[in-house]
């Protein structure tokens, strides 16, 4: 229940910069006072999920977190990047085989009825999972 609203904002902000201070994610969130950010900081490691460093005064992500919307991403380096989006990147392969196989036999494959059920639902999937990528891409905390 910690993680939304301004805490989810704050949360990601940190998750995708890997450590940050108060006046950094007050002025990249374009919230009006630094106590608002200092008091989503304070939730978020009240709940252990960050650290602050007593060195330089930044956070750190201590957990990480993967329920609600985060639950959709996965993390690579600084980005936070879609779940569908590895999937797709794999259909898409599928479709440069298809593509590959398809000029290298002729018209021996693309006539084959099992090799155009196989475009068939390659195409399906990739469109489906280009959908999804879109709409959690749409639905990230920032």
């Amino acid at each position: 229940k910690v993680l939304q609203g301004k805490t989810l904002q704050v949360y990601w902000y940190i998750l995708t910069h890997h450590r940050a201070g108060v006046r950094e994610i007050q002025k990249a969130l374009k919230l009006v006072s630094s106590g608002t950010v200092s008091y989503q900081l304070n939730k978020l490691v009240k709940v252990g999920i960050i650290s602050k460093n007593d060195k330089d005064g930044k956070y750190y992500v201590k957990e990480s977190v993967k329920k609600g919307v985060l639950g959709f991403y996965f993390r690579l380096g600084h980005l936070m990047i879609p779940r569908y989006s590895l999937y797709l990147v794999i259909n898409i392969l599928g479709v440069i085989g298809y593509v590959y196989l398809a000029t290298l036999y002729g018209d021996a494959f693309i006539t084959n009825p099992a090799s155009l059920l196989f475009l068939f639902f390659i195409i399906y999937c990739t469109s489906v999972f280009v959908f999804e990528s879109m709409k959690i891409w749409k639905r990230k905390p920032t």
